[in-house]
C-alpha cells in the first residue's frame, strides 16, 4: 500500500513539474499548425495571446521569487524555469513572426534578438539548450511550411547560432568580468570598513555581511547592518576632519596627517588635510623615519629647519619639500596607538605653545572616537536587550518542551548565529545525556544521541556547571563535543552552556559555527542571559506536563483516569455519531481480585494492576485510549471499530493475561479476568447507554464462570 502512495505521489509530483513544459510545448505547436496566419486571425486569437502571457506571467514570478535561493535543488529548478519561459517566449515570437510575413517577414530578426536575450542571461546551460531548440524549431517550421527553399532556412540557421554563439562567449562573458569586478569592489569596501572597525575598535558594531557576533546575515540584515557601521565610521572620519581642518587653519600648515598603528604593526593614515598633492596612500612601516619614532617609541618629535628634500616624513611619496615638522604621540589608556603630525613648508619653527594646542587636538580626537565607540555599544545593547525580551516573551508563552526548544534557538539564532546547535537533555539518575533537538550543518550526525558521562564538553559543563570552551575556539582533532563518532570537524567556533535550575542541571544549548572566534567576551554574556531563561522555561514546561499527567492520569498505572476517560468517551460518542463511525467499548475486570489482596497482601495486589494496565497498554492500537476506572477495573475506547474487532483485542488481552506469572513471597500467582464488549451505535444511543450495556456484558463474563468475553448478545442466552 505504502508503495502504490509513493508512486502516486511522485506522479503527481512529476505531472506538476512538467505542467510547464507541456503548455509550452502546446503553444509552439500553434505556429507549426498555421494558426497565427494573417487571414486566420480573428477573436480567438486574443484569448489565445491572453492565456500565453498568463502563463509567461506565472512562470516569471516562480523564477523570480526563487532567484535567491541556493542548493542543487534550487539550480535545477532555475534551469527548469529558464528553459520553460524560453518556450513560452520562442513561441510567442514565431506568433508574432506569422502573424505579420511569417518566416521572411520583417519582424524576422526577433527571433534573433530572442536567442541573444536568452544566451546572454539565462541560467547555464538552459542559454545553450535554447540556442539549439530555436534551431530545431526553425527546421520543423520549414519542413511543415516550405514557404522557402532550403538554402534560406540553413541561412536562418546559421544566424541564430552565430548569435547565441556571439553572445554565450561574448556578452555574457561581460557580463561576468562586470559582476566579478563589482563583487570585488564591494568586497574591497566591506574589507575597509572591517580595517576601520577594528582600528578605532567599534568592537560592539556589527560586521557587514557576517557579523561576529551572529554570523551570515540575511540579505535585510546585512542592509541594516552595513549601514549602521558605515554610519558609525563616517561619524568618526566627520569629527576627525573637523579637528584636522581647525588645526591646519589654525597653526597656518602645510599638512596635517593623523596615523594608527594597525594588528600587524604597521602604520596607516586615519584622516588627512593637507594642500599637497604628493601624500602617499600607504600603509607604512612603523619605524620609518621621524613618523616612526613618534608612533612607536612615545617621542615627540619638533623637527626645524628642514633642508629641501628630506627623506623622513613617510606620508609623502618622495623627498618632501617642509622646513618644519612636528609629531605628537597618540596615546589611550597607556597604549600608544599612533601619531598625530603636522608640518608646514615656510621655514617657521613649531612654538611649545603649538606643541599644546597639538596635545589638545589629540585628546578631542580620541574623546570623539571614544563618544562613537559608547554610541556603539549602546545600540548593540539596546538590540540585544530587545531580542532578550522578545525572547522572553515567547518562552514565556511556551507551555510545552517543543515550544520552549524552538524559541530558544530561534533566539540564540537571533543573538549569535549559529552554523549548528542543539539542546542537550540531562539524566542525573542514569548519568546519560540525550541530544534532544539538532538543528543546522551535520545536524544528523548529533541527532537522537545518547551517551553517559565521559570526557566530552557537554559532560563537562554538566559537571561543572560552567560554559566551555574557555575562548569559545574549538578543533575537532583535541575537543570532543558529544562523542568521538559524533565530531564537527567543520567547526571553528563552540560554546556549550549549562541549563541551571535552582542548583540542578537538566541539560546544555550548544551552538558552534564555521567561523573563528564567533563567541567571544562581547557574545557570550548575552548567550548565558538566555540559557538562563531557557533553563526556566524549560523547567516550568517539565512541571506544567506533570501537572497534565497528574490531572489526567492514573498514578499507579499510567492509563488515563476515570474523569478524563469519560470526557473523551462523551467527545468519541459525538464524533462517531455525526461520521457514522462504530465505536466500541472493552470493559475489563480482575476475577477474584480480592482474594489477591487477602492471600498475597495489596502490594502484590498492587503489581498486578499496574501490569494489566501495561498488557493494555501494550496491545491497544495508537487510536484507542485506555483507563483505569477504579479499583481493579479498566475500560478501552476503540475508534473505528465494530464488536467483532473488539471481541479479537479483548481475546488477546484475555490470553496475555493469562500466561503472566507473578512471583510472590508465597509463590508463583496467576490471575484471570474478565471482559465485556459494546459498541455504538449498535447496543446504545449514548455514552451513558453504551457504558451500562457494556458493564452488563462484564457481569455476563463474571456470571458465566469468569475469564472469558462477553458481548450483548451474550446477555440474551443467560436470560434464556
Amino acid at each position: 500500500m505504502s508503495s502504490l502512495v509513493h508512486a502516486a505521489l511522485t506522479l503527481r509530483k512529476t505531472a506538476r513539474a512538467s505542467v510547464g513544459f507541456v503548455l509550452a510545448a502546446v503553444f509552439l505547436a500553434l505556429p507549426v499548425l498555421g494558426v497565427f496566419r494573417p487571414e486566420a486571425l480573428g477573436v480567438e486569437h486574443v484569448v489565445i495571446a491572453l492565456a500565453w502571457a498568463g502563463l509567461l506571467a506565472s512562470r516569471a514570478s516562480k523564477r523570480r521569487v526563487r532567484v535567491e535561493q541556493e542548493g542543487d535543488a534550487a539550480r535545477r529548478d532555475a534551469l527548469s524555469r529558464d528553459l520553460e519561459i524560453g518556450l513560452d517566449l520562442l513561441a510567442g515570437t514565431h506568433a508574432v513572426v506569422q502573424a505579420l510575413g511569417g518566416l521572411e517577414g520583417p519582424l524576422y530578426p526577433l527571433v534573433y534578438v530572442l536567442v541573444a536575450f536568452f544566451a546572454s542571461f539565462a541560467v547555464r546551460p538552459a542559454g545553450s539548450i535554447l540556442v539549439l531548440g530555436a534551431i530545431a524549431y526553425e527546421l520543423v517550421l520549414w519542413l511543415t511550411m516550405p514557404v522557402i527553399d532550403a538554402h534560406r532556412a540553413a541561412l536562418h540557421g546559421v544566424f541564430i547560432l552565430f548569435f547565441g554563439i556571439l553572445n554565450l562567449l561574448f556578452t555574457r562573458a561581460e557580463i561576468a568580468r562586470v559582476r566579478e569586478r563589482s563583487n570585488k569592489e564591494r568586497q574591497a569596501e566591506k574589507q575597509r570598513i572591517a580595517d576601520d572597525v577594528k582600528l578605532f575598535r567599534l568592537v560592539g558594531a556589527p560586521s557587514v555581511g557576517v557579523d561576529a557576533a551572529r554570523g551570515p546575515l540575511t540579505h535585510a540584515d546585512g542592509e541594516h547592518d552595513e549601514k549602521a557601521q558605515r554610519a558609525s565610521i563616517d561619524e568618526v572620519r566627520s569629527s576627525l576632519f573637523h579637528v584636522l581642518e581647525l588645526l591646519k587653519r589654525t597653526l597656518e600648515l602645510n599638512t596635517c596627517v593623523l596615523l594608527f598603528t594597525t594588528s600587524e604593526g604597521r602604520l596607516r593614515i586615519v584622516e588627512l588635510v593637507t594642500d599637497s598633492d604628493d601624500v602617499a596612500e600607504g600603509p607604512f612601516e612603523s619605524g620609518a623615519g621621524a613618523v616612526g619614532a613618534v608612533a612607536t617609541r612615545g617621542l615627540t618629535m619638533n623637527l626645524e629647519h628642514l633642508k629641501p628634500g628630506y627623506k623622513g616624513l613617510c606620508y609623502y611619496r618622495g623627498p618632501s619639500t617642509v622646513s618644519a615638522f612636528l609629531g605628537v604621540p597618540v596615546s589611550e589608556n597607556g597604549q600608544l596607538r599612533g601619531a598625530l603630525c603636522v608640518d608646514r613648508v615656510e621655514d617657521r619653527p613649531f612654538s611649545p605653545r603649538e606643541e599644546a594646542v597639538l596635545q589638545h587636538a589629540v585628546v578631542e580626537a580620541l574623546r570623539a572616537i571614544r563618544n562613537e565607540r559608547v554610541f556603539v555599544q549602546l545600540e548593540r545593547t539596546k538590540r540585544e536587550q530587545t531580542m532578550l525580551f522578545r525572547a522572553s516573551r515567547e518562552l514565556g508563552a511556551a507551555l510545552t518542551e517543543d515550544h520552549v526548544i524552538e524559541a530558544g534557538l530561534s533566539a540564540a539564532s537571533g543573538l549569535a548565529r549559529y552554523d549548528f546547535a542543539a539542546i542537550t537533555a540531562y539524566d542525573e539518575a542514569r548519568a546519560t545525556h540525550r541530544v534532544v533537538v539538532a538543528v543546522g550543518d551535520a545536524a544528523e550526525v548529533a541527532r537522537g544521541l545518547s551517551f553517559k558521562d565521559n570526557a566530552s564538553l557537554t559532560a563537562m559543563v554538566v559537571k561543572n556547571k560552567h560554559y566551555l570552551p574557555y575562548r569559545g575556539e574549538y578543533d575537532a582533532r583535541q575537543q570532543m563535543l558529544f562523542t568521538s563518532k559524533a565530531a564537527l570537524p567543520d567547526m571553528r567556533s563552540v560554546l556549550v552552556m549549562p541549563l541551571v535550575v535552582r542548583d540542578e542541571v537538566l541539560g546544555t544549548l550548544v551552538v558552534a559555527a564555521k567561523r573563528a572566534h564567533a563567541y567571544g567576551d562581547s557574545v557570550r554574556p548575552t548567550l548565558e542571559v538566555l540559557a538562563n531563561q531557557l533553563a526556566t522555561s524549560l523547567s516550568n514546561a517539565r512541571a506544567v506536563k506533570r501537572l497534565e499527567e497528574m490531572a489526567t492520569t492514573d498514578g499507579l498505572t499510567g492509563c488515563l483516569n476515570k474523569r478524563t476517560f469519560l470526557t473523551d468517551l462523551e467527545s468519541k460518542i459525538r464524533s462517531a455519531a455525526r461520521f457514522k463511525k462504530k465505536l466500541s467499548l472493552i470493559v475489563t475486570d480482575i476475577d477474584h481480585f480480592k482474594n489477591v489482596n487477602d492471600t498475597y497482601g495489596h502490594a502484590t495486589g498492587d503489581v498486578v494492576i499496574k501490569e494489566l494496565g501495561a498488557i493494555l497498554t501494550r496491545m491497544k492500537r495508537e487510536t484507542d485510549r485506555v483507563a483505569r476506572f477504579g479499583g481493579e477495573e479498566f475500560c478501552i475506547l476503540c475508534e473505528e471499530t465494530d464488536t467483532d474487532g473488539a471481541m479479537l483485542l479483548a481475546e488477546r488481552i484475555r490470553e496475555e493475561l493469562g500466561k503472566t506469572i507473578f512471583q510472590t513471597e508465597l509463590g508463583k500467582l496467576k490471575v484471570t479476568a474478565s471482559l465485556g464488549v459494546a459498541t455504538f451505535p449498535r447496543d446504545a444511543a449514548d455514552e451513558k447507554g453504551l457504558f451500562e450495556i457494556t458493564d452488563k456484558a462484564l457481569y455476563a463474563a463474571k456470571h458465566g464462570g469468569r475469564n472469558r468475553v462477553c458481548t450483548v448478545k451474550d446477555l440474551g442466552h443467560q436470560a434464556a
